[in-house]
C-alpha cells in the first residue's frame, strides 16, 4: 500500500489561497491602475510618445540574450563540456549561488541549514529546537495542461512516495509564499521520512515551478516590486494632483526606474542580472551539493495552449469559447509578443514581459500561457544551475499512450523500489487523464501557423538540449 498524510490532500489545479502580502497587493494594485489609466481619452496619444522613448538602446541595463558558453559571473566562466553543454556548477560555483540568494531572498536561505542528514535519503535536518524538517526529494515541474499533474497523481500510489499540503502549492511559481510557510505545510510528510529515512521521499508536484516568466519568477527580482511599490504611489498620488494619468507616470518613472534597482540587487549579489538572477539559481542555493531530482512534462506548445484557452473561463469569456475565438487570442498575443520583441529582443520579452513597460503589463494576465510553451528557453537556464544528469524529460505522448512504461522510467530515474506489473497497472490508472478540448473545433490555419512560427526555435532548443528529435517533430505543424 502506499504512504500518505492522511489529513492533508493537494488541490489538483489551484493552491491553497493565503492571506495577501504587499507583493501580491503590489501585482493587484498596478492591474487596477492599468485599467483605470486606459479609461481616459488622451490615454493612446500619450503612451504612443511614450513608448516610443523605451527602446532597447534607452534601458539602463542592457537586455540581451547570452549564449551559454558565455555565461559569465565574478570570477570567470562557469564550465562547459567540449560540446557546449553546462557542466554540474563547482563548489565555487555553489557556494557563490548561496551568497547571492541570501541577498536576492534572504527569508529563503534563512530556513535552510548549510548541509542535510547524509543518512537519509531525502534532503532533510533537525533545525536548533529540534524539528525535523524536509524539502522535496523531486519535482514535477510542468507543465500545466500537459499532464503533469496527471503524472503526479499516478506517482501518488508509489510505496516510497509522500506528499503534503505543499506539493501542489507552486511555491516556486507564485510570490507571496515564504519558505517557513513552505516548510511548514510539508512537516507531516516528513515524519514519515524519520520512520523509513532509506526509503521514504517527498515530492513537489507543482507546475508551475519550471516557466520562471516575470509573473512566476518573484522570488529572484524582490529588489523590482521594492523600487515599483513607492513609484506607483507617487504616480497615483500625481493623478490626484495633476491628472497625469497613472500608466504614463509609470512609464516615464517607474519601470526603467525598477528594472535598474533589480540589476543593481542582483550585482551587489554578486552575479550577472540577465543570466543568473533566476527562480533556478534560488532552488539550487537552497539545495546546495545535492540537488533535487527534476521531471519536465512537455506537450506540443500549440495543443498545451489551446487546451489553457479553453480550460481557463477568463480567455473564452473573453473572446468566445470557439476556434475563431482562440486565433483572435492567438493574433492579440502573438501580436503583443513580437512588439515587444522588436523594442527588447525575445528572450527578454519572454522572461520579463510586463516589466518591461505599461504596453506588456497591460497584457501580461494572457501572455503568461504564451510563455509557458517555450519549453527549450527555461531548459537551458535550468541546465546552467541544476545539470541534464538530475532532469527527466517526458514527452506528453509517451505519457498518455505508454503510461506503464513510462512510469517504470521514472520509478527508475528516481530511485524508488521497483514495483511488480500490478502495482505499475495501479499507477497507470490513476488521474484523471481528460482534455478541455475534447469536442471543441479544430485549430484555425492562422492561429496553428503564427504559434508554430513562434515556438519554432524553442522546440528545436528542447530537441538539442535532450537529444530527442521528437520535440522538433512539433515544428511540422498540419
Amino acid at each position: 500500500m502506499h504512504t500518505f498524510v492522511t489529513h492533508r490532500r493537494i488541490p489538483v489545479h489551484k493552491p491553497p489561497r493565503t492571506s495577501s502580502t504587499w507583493a501580491e497587493k503590489i501585482l493587484s494594485l498596478l492591474l487596477v491602475a492599468a485599467s483605470v489609466a486606459l479609461g481616459f481619452a488622451c490615454i493612446a496619444a500619450v503612451m504612443q510618445t511614450f513608448q516610443q522613448s523605451i527602446s532597447i538602446k534607452n534601458l539602463p541595463i542592457r537586455l540581451e540574450a547570452k549564449p551559454t558558453e558565455e555565461i559569465m559571473h565574478g570570477t570567470g566562466v562557469m564550465s562547459t563540456s567540449a560540446t557546449g553543454r553546462m557542466l554540474e556548477p563547482s563548489a565555487d560555483d555553489i557556494a557563490r549561488f548561496r551568497m547571492a540568494a541570501k541577498v536576492l531572498d534572504p527569508e529563503l536561505m534563512q530556513q535552510v541549514p548549510d548541509n542535510f542528514d547524509s543518512v537519509i535519503k531525502n534532503p532533510c535536518w533537525s533545525t536548533s529546537s529540534g524539528e525535523f524538517r524536509c524539502l522535496p526529494y523531486f519535482y514535477i515541474t510542468g507543465m500545466f495542461h500537459a499532464g503533469a499533474v496527471s503524472l503526479a497523481e499516478k506517482l501518488r500510489q508509489h510505496p516510497d512516495v509522500l506528499w503534503d499540503v505543499c506539493s501542489g502549492c507552486q511555491f516556486w511559481g507564485e510570490e507571496g509564499k515564504s519558505m517557513a510557510f513552505y516548510l511548514d505545510n510539508m512537516k507531516e510528510a516528513a515524519k514519515f521520512i524519520k520512520q523509513s529515512p532509506e526509503k521514504k521521499v517527498l515530492f513537489d508536484g507543482s507546475p508551475s515551478s519550471f516557466a520562471f516568466y516575470w509573473a512566476a519568477g518573484g522570488k529572484a527580482h524582490r529588489a523590482y516590486a521594492e523600487a515599483m511599490k513607492p513609484c506607483y504611489q507617487s504616480c497615483v498620488q500625481s493623478f490626484n494632483v495633476q491628472k497625469v494619468p497613472v500608466a504614463a507616470c509609470m512609464t516615464e518613472k517607474c519601470y526603467n526606474a525598477s528594472l535598474a534597482a533589480d540589476a543593481k540587487r542582483a550585482t551587489e549579489a554578486g552575479i550577472r542580472w540577465d543570466t543568473e538572477a533566476h527562480n533556478p539559481l534560488l532552488m539550487r542555493a537552497v539545495y546546495g551539493d545535492r540537488p533535487p531530482k527534476l521531471i519536465l512534462v512537455a506537450r506540443d506548445p500549440i495543443a498545451r495552449l489551446y487546451s489553457a484557452f479553453h480550460g481557463y473561463p477568463h480567455y473564452h469569456n473573453k473572446y468566445g469559447k470557439s476556434s475563431a475565438g482562440f486565433t483572435a487570442y492567438v493574433e492579440d498575443q502573438v501580436g503583443a509578443f513580437r512588439t515587444c520583441a522588436k523594442d527588447y529582443g525575445e528572450t527578454p520579452c519572454a522572461l520579463y514581459f510586463e516589466a518591461l513597460g505599461n504596453r506588456e503589463e497591460v497584457v501580461y494576465f494572457h501572455a503568461d500561457q504564451l510563455m509557458r510553451g517555450m519549453y527549450g528557453l527555461f531548459l537551458e537556464i535550468w541546465y546552467r544551475f541544476i545539470p541534464a544528469s538530475n532532469w527527466m524529460v517526458i514527452n506528453s505522448d509517451d505519457l498518455f499512450q505508454r503510461p506503464k512504461e513510462t512510469l517504470e522510467k521514472v520509478v527508475d530515474f528516481l530511485g524508488l523500489t521497483k514495483v511488480d506489473d500490478a502495482a505499475l497497472e495501479r499507477m497507470a490508472s490513476a488521474g484523471r487523464m481528460g482534455s478541455f478540448t475534447n469536442g471543441q473545433e479544430p485549430i484555425q490555419p492562422k492561429a496553428r501557423q503564427m504559434l508554430a512560427e513562434l515556438y519554432a526555435p524553442y522546440n528545436t532548443k528542447l530537441a538539442k538540449l535532450t537529444g530527442d528529435a521528437r520535440f522538433e517533430k512539433w515544428n511540422e505543424q498540419p
